[in-house]
């Protein structure tokens, strides 16, 4: 940066677009660098923020995914569940029945 003249310094600090032409015209080579390497600063931090988030959506994503996952998996358990319950309703039934058909055999009806 200490090497590049001072009309390359306007114009990269012309495209910070803080700063309008006459301003610059009449800066020195020194606030020139002050205004260059904020710029430089402030994209570098836009580029890390952009970074940041799309880490962060991904990792909501992620999570997203995981507790999709986890709710199949508990609808799946939830039916399994209901279907051991009928099944055991049907024997239960079908035990009751055959213990009253029992009954009435032995009383002869």
């Amino acid at each position: 940066m200490r090497k590049t003249n001072t009309e390359r310094l306007r114009v990269m600090a012309a495209r910070t677009g803080d700063i309008d032409d006459d301003e610059l015209e009449s800066m020195d080579r020194a606030a020139l660098m002050d205004i260059v390497v904020k710029g430089i600063l402030a994209k570098k931090e836009t580029e890390k923020g952009a970074i940041a988030r799309r880490v962060s959506e991904r990792e909501d994503t992620t999570r997203e995914m995981e507790l999709q996952l986890e709710l199949k998996k508990i609808e799946l358990e939830s039916k399994r569940i209901e279907a051991e319950a009928e099944m055991a309703k049907v024997e239960t039934e079908r035990r009751m029945e055959m213990e009253h058909e029992l009954r009435m055999a032995q009383t002869g009806r």
